[in-house]
């Protein structure tokens, strides 16, 4: 299952959801800012979870799920969030990212759940 996304320009989260309570989006951020930026998609396991990430340019894509979810939902996934984020917004600079991209992350996350049956 997926837990929590986001998008970051650099060490700056641009846009995120989670339905979950947790300190998860801080875990995420600790991870990204250790973490070497690479186009290969890296996974970290932290207690029961994966954050699996990579970064393109300046932009890092994560998600975190349930580490019985396999790394082809994940990569799935992080590539779907990408590509909508780039289809969507380019690499140009819009205030406009946080909010309206949130609303884009948590379809997505609904989706992915949906059809992969991610549970």
């Amino acid at each position: 299952m997926i837990i929590y996304s986001f998008v970051a320009r650099g060490s700056l989260v641009l846009a995120e959801y989670t339905a979950h309570d947790g300190d998860f989006p801080e875990i995420a951020r600790k991870i990204i800012s250790k973490a070497t930026k690479s186009r290969l998609k890296t996974s970290y396991i932290k207690e029961n979870y994966s954050f699996t990430f990579f970064s393109d340019d300046e932009f890092t894509f994560l998600v975190m799920t349930e580490i019985s979810t396999t790394k082809s939902k994940s990569y799935a996934f992080l590539d779907e969030l990408a590509n909508t984020f780039y289809n969507d917004y380019g690499k140009t600079n819009s205030s406009n990212w946080n909010a309206e991209f949130t609303l884009k992350i948590k379809e997505l996350m609904v989706s992915f759940i949906s059809i992969y049956k991610m549970n």
